[in-house]
């Protein structure tokens, strides 16, 4: 079975290939005249020359294509997320935050998303328990920023002991500026709150690995010392 780190690296070779054999082509078939000094590079010069940078450039992706963070334990770690329960008046909130999740641990190599508890090693389960918004700046007449604030509490559970592993509050925030419009106010206010989903993504998935990987660190120890 292919993992996230051998289909990264599988594309980047194919893309490289690919644009390599075809930079190859194109200078072979225009033909390489003398330039004259003082003279702009020739297009068969151009060509060559980024090729080159293209190729420098696609070597250097790597796990630039993913999240930015990676399982440290080597392993898939499998988790199933079911959807957040919304406990405030913002409509919607369940829905995004549940999905900001499932899209980081989508772009992080070594996690995979499963849709049911037997097949997961951790289960994780969210209340969203907070959201406001608040003025952080005005002038004389109105707000012209505000901040929106998420405050979500998370549990993590082991499915196979049917017990939690560890619980926490994380909160998130983005700030938005504000108009005449009122219309586009609520636009620029549902971006914020898609940015401050994806912040608490982000601070989630990272808390997740650490935590895991100092789990299989205490497990090994255990085990050794029997």
């Amino acid at each position: 079975m292919w993992n996230t780190d051998s289909l990264i690296s599988l594309s980047s070779k194919m893309l490289k290939e690919h644009v390599l054999s075809f930079f190859n082509k194109a200078a072979n078939t225009i033909p390489l005249k003398p330039s004259k000094p003082g003279n702009q590079l020739g297009p068969k010069t151009l060509i060559i020359k980024f090729s080159i940078i293209f190729l420098f450039i696609a070597s250097g992706c790597g796990y630039h294509l993913g999240h930015g963070v990676k399982n440290p334990t080597g392993s898939t770690l499998y988790i199933d997320v079911p959807m957040f329960q919304n406990k405030t008046t913002e409509p919607k909130l369940g829905f995004l935050v549940t999905q900001s999740i499932k899209d980081a641990m989508l772009k992080t190599p070594g996690i995979q998303i499963v849709n049911d508890a037997e097949n997961a090693d951790i289960v994780l389960r969210g209340n969203i328990i907070r959201y406001r918004t608040r003025t952080t700046a005005f002038d004389q007449r109105a707000a012209t920023e505000e901040d929106v604030e998420l405050s979500i509490v998370i549990q993590a559970e082991d499915p196979s002991k049917n017990e939690p592993l560890w619980r926490e509050t994380i909160k998130a925030s983005a700030a938005f500026y504000l108009g005449p419009d009122l219309t586009l106010n609520r636009s620029v206010q549902d971006r914020a709150i898609e940015e401050a989903t994806a912040s608490f993504a982000t601070i989630l998935v990272g808390q997740l690995l650490d935590r895991h990987e100092a789990q299989q660190h205490h497990d090994k120890k255990n085990n050794a010392k029997k």
